[in-house]
């Protein structure tokens, strides 16, 4: 078997085939079943990162609904939607999603289609994410980019079914909705969220307990033929939602909640009104009632389910990117992270250690951190594995590096590398270019 592992499957340089398990950096790590953080602790840590970005006046990246205002001045949301339009929308590619460049002048409808909105203060009103969806920086499913169509410059992120949301604006043509998430505003399409009568129902869908938690990379909730747009619903790794007490059903064709767990979803009515109804999800499915205990062992058994999957520039291709990695990772544990790479650094936690000095200062200051944390530097993140031989590694979800001979290698998924190696597109190592690490545990 190691033959044909070694004869039909690539690693990095610097990584062996045995390197790519998490049992392999469990059994070096000290302590790998230690409880990092009591639930206590980590209710506390959210609030932190809470707090740290409403003081930075970056709220936007990290929200708690529950003390979000019950309406904003128009001006605010009319900034906030003019500010989110990049400076080089006009100027890069925009093409169709087959890859056909559009005219110039729909750039224009595209603008107006999110700037004409009511001239008035607006009443937020509150709902959920009714399945998976994009969330865009403009009201537009177009592409805009530089060269390559998977660096799409308006996509921010996805959005799991269950996610809450504050609506703040509708587009023009009323398709699509500007919206607050907990950590991210942008716009969504319109037939992907159900708004709520009141803000109370958001809250007790996204505080209830008992909860089912998604603990595999993707979770599949069972389809239901009696029931509409039921196909094709799933969670991914963090998501969660409410149990409830199976029902039986008078239709003798209908799934049973046999050998399933019982969950709440919430729907949509035709008007666009929040509705729920009863799901099923199997329990063979890689899930867990409650969160994670967080420990090194189940922070990186996590990371190591997402070991080749295909990077996605915001979530693009049902997939992620390098934040979004770290963030899903941690939220199974409870742990509230912003969505973006910056704001993780900069927000995350307040017991940090700021990179600095030459190469052997920097592998001292590595040595000194639990595997399972995360790393960061200038745009990306990654989660700490541990030191080898006198090497340090980390697995990531990034796009590649450069070999010992200065060929760029593409990997734009999630894999280890080795920290010596250099990125793919500097003549710097990984190790050289980090900047901070984030001591998300109690020691």
């Amino acid at each position: 078997m190691d033959r044909f592992l070694e004869k039909h499957l690539v690693t990095p340089e610097g990584v062996s085939q045995e390197k790519q398990t998490s049992d392999y950096w469990c059994k070096i790590m000290e302590d790998p079943d230690a409880v990092r953080m009591q639930k206590e602790e980590i209710e506390a840590f959210n609030r932190e990162v809470i707090s740290r970005a409403r003081d930075a006046g970056k709220s936007s990246f990290a929200c708690n609904f529950e003390d979000f205002p019950s309406s904003l001045p128009f001006e605010e949301v009319r900034k906030s939607i003019n500010d989110s339009i990049p400076e080089t929308f006009f100027r890069r590619l925009l093409l169709t999603s087959e890859g056909d460049k559009v005219p110039a002048e729909i750039r224009n409808d595209v603008v107006d289609n999110a700037t004409a909105i009511l001239n008035q203060d607006m009443a937020v009103r509150f709902g959920l994410v009714t399945r998976r969806a994009n969330l865009r920086v403009l009201p537009t499913d177009l592409i805009s980019c530089d060269e390559y169509i998977d660096n799409d410059m308006l996509q921010s992120t996805a959005v799991s079914l269950g996610t809450p949301l504050a609506l703040l604006a509708r587009s023009k043509d009323k398709s699509w909705l500007f919206v607050q998430t907990p950590f991210y505003r942008g716009w969504i399409k319109t037939n992907y969220a159900a708004i709520a009568e009141k803000r109370a129902s958001v809250l007790s869908f996204i505080k209830a307990s008992p909860f089912l938690l998604a603990t595999g990379n993707r979770v599949e909730i069972e389809p239901d033929p009696f029931v509409m747009n039921s196909s094709g619903l799933s969670l991914q790794m963090g998501d969660m939602l409410p149990l409830e007490r199976p029902v039986h059903s008078e239709n003798l064709h209908v799934q049973g909640s046999f050998s399933c767990f019982t969950v709440s979803l919430p729907t949509r009515d035709r008007l666009g009104s929040l509705n729920f109804r009863k799901a099923l999800v199997r329990m063979s499915e890689d899930v867990k009632v409650g969160d994670l205990d967080l420990t090194g062992r189940a922070i990186l058994d996590l990371a190591f389910k997402m070991l080749g999957e295909r990077y996605g520039w915001g979530d693009l291709y049902n997939r992620r990117d390098c934040s979004r990695f770290v963030r899903d990772i941690y939220a199974s544990f409870g742990i509230f992270l912003p969505r973006d790479a910056w704001a993780q650094e900069q927000f995350g936690s307040s017991n940090r250690v700021v990179f600095e000095g030459d190469a052997e200062h920097r592998r001292s200051q590595l040595s000194s951190l639990r595997p399972g944390n995360p790393l960061y530097m200038p745009g990306h993140t990654l989660i700490y594995l541990g030191k080898e031989n006198g090497s340090f590694f980390a697995i990531h979800d990034g796009a590649g590096y450069r070999d010992s001979k200065g060929k760029k290698v593409s990997v734009h998924g999630v894999f280890v590398v080795d920290l010596s190696v250099r990125t793919m597109n500097s003549d710097k190592s990984y190790l050289e270019q980090l900047t901070t690490a984030l001591r998300i545990d109690s020691a």
